[in-house]
């Protein structure tokens, strides 16, 4: 692995876009969670639970897809 060159520094607007694409990630997940809480109101109890179990994580791979995407797009580049 070698170091960025000192002259390759971010600017604000590329940071900006970066954070902003993975709170874009973050609230989407909640979204969804949400979405799925909603949807599954008028199920039975047994398969409700289960599938707002299953929410949890597809709100949790939202954010981890999210971080991934910021990290290698916009903190690993030089």
């Amino acid at each position: 692995m070698t170091q960025c060159p000192q002259e390759s520094s971010k600017s604000t607007a590329f940071w900006l876009l970066g954070w902003s694409i993975f709170a874009l990630f973050v609230v989407a997940g909640v979204v969804l969670l949400v979405l799925i809480f909603r949807a599954t109101r008028s199920a039975r109890p047994q398969p409700r639970w289960l599938l707002r179990i299953a929410g949890v994580p597809a709100m949790l791979a939202m954010w981890m897809l999210g971080f991934g995407i910021f990290l290698s797009q916009f903190v690993l580049v030089c």
